[in-house]
């Protein structure tokens, strides 16, 4: 395949997306698909593993994943070691301890907490509470750099995106140690 720009490519066959403007949403229905090769998909996986999990707080290790496909835990937001069996809060690092994975987090009860003593929205609520009657939604918000919208910065935490620099959560997690 000729060298294009990675936001080009169709995910499902790796060609432009210019099939899809010809009508092609199945790729049983395009004659470009290309299935990746195993190697591809173990390569794929492994970059993906590295870059959303990393690697494991407990030991180092680069043989990790995430638990969504873990039929006990079903979650994303957990990482599992495959070669020492920790678990961890990939949101804030926090190493899970027996019990504690299969509930969630002790992180999310300081959100909560939170959530309810500021009034702070969860994204999802926000959007369907706040985003849906603002001046500046259409299918979509319409503020070019959504960080700038005010109504954000009064209902949602300003930790959302990355809580790992909440002050809260910081000093639970140095009384971890």
């Amino acid at each position: 395949m000729e060298d294009r720009e990675a936001t080009n490519l169709c995910q499902s066959c790796r060609k432009e997306l210019e099939c899809f403007r010809a009508g092609f949403f199945d790729r049983a229905n395009c004659d470009e698909y290309e299935p990746m090769t195993l190697q591809e998909l173990v390569h794929r996986d492994q970059f993906v593993r590295a870059l959303i999990v990393g690697a494991c707080p407990n030991c180092a290790s680069e043989e990790t994943e995430d638990c969504l496909d873990d039929p006990t835990l079903e979650d994303d937001t957990i990482g599992r070691c495959r070669d020492c069996g920790a678990y961890w809060c990939l949101e804030c690092g926090y190493l899970l301890q027996g019990q504690e994975m299969h509930t969630k987090c002790p992180h999310w009860y300081i959100c909560d907490e939170c959530r309810e003593t500021r009034g702070y929205l969860d994204p999802v609520e926000f959007t369907e509470k706040i985003c849906s009657d603002c001046e500046h939604w259409d299918d979509g918000c319409l503020i070019e750099d959504p960080s700038e919208c005010d109504k954000q910065k009064l209902y949602l935490c300003p930790f959302e995106g990355d809580i790992s620099m909440c002050p809260r959560i910081q000093d639970f997690l140095s009384q971890q140690i």
